[in-house]
């Protein structure tokens, strides 16, 4: 099920494994937070709060380095590879939108979420792939640039940018300040590990369960992503019975 034989020149285990393993602590992340928006629970903040920070760092890098090498083997076959990434954009913002729609009945609502971050950073991304290694100053430049604009507040229009509203609070926030930092450095991984797309050398994929799974998982990570929120939400349900604060 999880065999070596899926793997192809179109797809590198290593890729998914990094994509896996990042949705596998997306899930615990989003759990512990559904924990704390429902029943209270408030135990080691600080850790959960660097946990959080370091799944979504991984996930976006993770999502930047994909980019490099689709967007490199993209542009050695078509001249022209807008309209595959615009559909890609479509597509991601397009979810984004219904879940904002889904939150906004259940009063959580998600604005900018990471599906409608993604789906930006998709025609983002094309446009600063010309920079290769240099992405990783214009990396810089919107890492730090959060640490201006955190400061300043307006209404809700201005949340992609990473302007908030006073006191703004939602579950799920990827703003392009300082989140697409982040995913240029993937970006900038890319260019120097997988220069046109393609690896400098083999790696052999290891025979362990562990990786052949958490690969399979860096495979499907928009269907777990899109799955696992319902399913972790219904259990605790099923458990504790209605959920303080959900109104369903």
């Amino acid at each position: 099920m999880f065999g070596s034989e899926i793997y192809t020149d179109r797809r590198y285990w290593e890729i998914d494994l990094l994509r896996g393993i990042g949705i596998t602590m997306m899930v615990v992340s989003n759990f512990v937070t559904d924990l704390q928006l429902f029943l209270g629970y408030n135990e080691n903040p600080a850790l959960w709060w660097f946990f959080a920070r370091l799944t979504a760092s991984t996930f976006v890098f993770a999502s930047g380095l994909s980019m490099w090498i689709s967007y490199s083997r993209t542009l050695g076959k078509s001249a022209s590879p807008y309209r595959k990434y615009f559909k890609r954009f479509l597509k991601l913002f397009g979810l984004g939108l219904l879940i904002t729609a889904v939150t906004y009945f259940l009063s959580i609502t998600i604005h900018f979420g990471i599906l409608h971050f993604l789906g930006l950073a998709t025609l983002l991304g094309m446009l600063f792939y010309r920079f290769g290694r240099r992405n990783a100053l214009w990396a810089a430049f919107f890492i730090l640039g959060y640490l201006v604009l955190r400061n300043f507040h307006d209404g809700l229009w201005l949340l992609p940018v990473g302007i908030m509203p006073e006191n703004y609070f939602t579950p799920d926030y990827f703003p392009i300040f300082p989140w697409f930092g982040v995913f240029l450095l993937g970006m900038t991984a890319g260019s120097v590990l997988y220069p046109d797309g393609r690896r400098k050398r083999d790696i052999g994929l290891p025979s362990s369960p562990l990786v052949h799974f958490l690969a399979f998982a860096g495979r499907h990570t928009l269907a777990i992503y899109l799955l696992h929120q319902p399913v972790l939400v219904g259990l605790l349900r099923l458990i504790y019975g209605p959920l303080p604060g959900l109104p369903i």
